[in-house]
């Protein structure tokens, strides 16, 4: 019998039973955030769902939503560096609450 690892038997898991739709290395966003962003938009901004390939993102202010949106080019290549090149086709930003 041959060892496999975790990270696969849990991902072909989760695709098996439709849980997920995208690399499983994508969730890895909502562990590292802070890390890609900086502590101080993440105080502001966390990840909350991925869905076909886009990251959807909850901002807690109208302004920091504003900043955010700017920046997306940015965080989006932070991270094809950090995690993969190509995890997120796009991110979506919306306001807290809505």
């Amino acid at each position: 019998m041959s060892f496999v690892s975790l990270k696969n038997v849990v991902g072909k898991v989760l695709k098996e039973n439709n849980l997920i739709t995208s690399d499983i290395d994508a969730y890895q966003v909502f562990n590292i955030w802070g890390e890609i962003v900086g502590e101080r938009l993440a105080e502001h901004s966390k990840p909350v769902r991925i869905s076909e390939h886009k990251l959807y993102v909850e901002v807690d202010d109208p302004l920091w939503l504003a900043q955010v949106k700017y920046m997306k080019i940015d965080i989006i290549e932070k991270i094809d560096r950090r995690i993969k090149k190509g995890t997120f086709k796009d991110l979506k930003f919306f306001l807290k609450g809505f």
